[in-house]
């Protein structure tokens, strides 16, 4: 896993580098994954991607990123990997996140601007999102679903 984030960070370095003036507002470096909910239209939270997901979010200084979130339970494949049924790519799929790129703090809001992810749609988007930073807690809102859940990551700062 280690070597993919390098690997990203490199990449969208090269693909996404002078594009953006990199405002980070102090919150480069790395980052783990506590906590990843859905919040529902009546402000009620429940787990997104299990009771104890994993991920890691890197945040170079110059604003280069690269993020992963994975589910608590992945279930492994009933065979090899690349002869697995069509259910299996898609539970793969949907229990994770991964996206790498550039991000920056501008107007108060996170804004990343997305070179590559694990959802094809976000490929060159841009997103804003509303954040919190409290002591070594980020916190930030992704978009709401087709359904309105609006997803919220969770993540403490490593030192």
């Amino acid at each position: 896993m280690r070597k993919f984030v390098l690997a990203a960070l490199a990449w969208c370095g090269a693909a996404a580098g002078a594009d953006m003036p990199a405002t980070t507002a102090g919150l480069s470096g790395p980052w783990e994954l506590i906590g990843a909910y859905r919040e529902h239209r009546d402000g009620s939270r429940s787990e997104d991607y299990g009771a104890t997901p994993s991920g890691t979010l890197s945040i170079a200084p110059d604003g280069r990123y690269a993020l992963q979130i994975y589910h608590a339970e992945r279930p492994p494949f009933a065979g090899e990997f690349r002869a697995a049924e069509a259910q299996e790519y898609k539970r793969l799929l949907l229990t994770m996140s991964a996206h790498f790129g550039m991000v920056a703090v501008e107007e108060g809001r996170l804004v990343f601007r997305i070179a590559a992810a694990s959802n094809p749609q976000w490929d060159g988007s841009v997103q804003r999102r509303a954040y919190t930073l409290k002591g070594e807690v980020l916190e930030w809102r992704v978009p709401p679903r087709p359904d309105g859940d609006v997803p919220i990551s969770v993540w403490r700062r490593l030192r």
